[in-house]
């Protein structure tokens, strides 16, 4: 029997246990795929805090389903396929769609053309770079003064001689403008069919 043969024997036990709700051979492939699922998650939304989340519900998932699984393979592609599909559902709902928007956004400040980011990821900082440069110019200052100077909203209020809600609005209504330009602008769907095609 060759190593191969004998990981996919050691799988195929291992499910069988997980389907009875075995607590040890969950554990098993929790440890032994949770840090390759984080990675591929963060490799994809670009946010630890999504990722994270995102790994949780997998297992959960996993966990849950366990009875009726019928993984005829390998374990890590059905993994890394809930997981990317478990991603899609997420870019698509509203509110992570904003969250995804603010993490582009915290990013864009130490934005350099790395050869390492994904085209896909630096193509959506650019835009998002364009949507800031088009605010109107007191939105933009109250804007990259919280971005870049971390600025509280008072500390900003007090510097600029304006009410705090002022400066919240602003920030409300620049936040929406960036997030209605990369939409307008295909960014999303860019990054949406980049997940769909995504290989295991």
């Amino acid at each position: 029997m060759t190593k191969g043969d004998k990981m996919i024997l050691d799988e195929q036990q291992l499910l069988l246990r997980l389907k009875k709700h075995d607590q040890e051979a969950f554990t098993v492939i929790y440890n032994t795929y949770a840090k390759k699922l984080f990675r591929y998650a963060v490799k994809i939304i670009k946010s630890s805090e999504i990722a994270e989340d995102t790994v949780h519900d997998v297992f959960v998932k996993l966990w849950n389903d366990a009875p009726s699984l019928n993984i005829e393979s390998s374990i890590q592609p059905y993994l890394y396929k809930v997981t990317r599909n478990h991603l899609l559902n997420l870019i698509t709902r509203e509110g992570v769609q904003d969250r995804f928007i603010n993490e582009i956004v915290s990013t864009t400040k130490d934005f350099t053309q790395n050869t390492e980011d994904t085209l896909v990821y630096r193509e959506t900082l650019e835009k998002t770079m364009q949507a800031i440069d088009k605010l109107p110019a007191q939105r933009k200052l109250i804007f990259e003064m919280r971005r870049n100077n971390g600025m509280s909203h008072s500390q900003i209020a007090r510097e600029l001689n304006i009410a705090d809600s002022t400066v919240n609005n602003q920030l409300v209504k620049a936040l929406k403008y960036i997030k209605n330009h990369l939409l307008a602008n295909g960014a999303i769907g860019v990054l949406l069919t980049a997940l769909l095609l995504l290989k295991n």
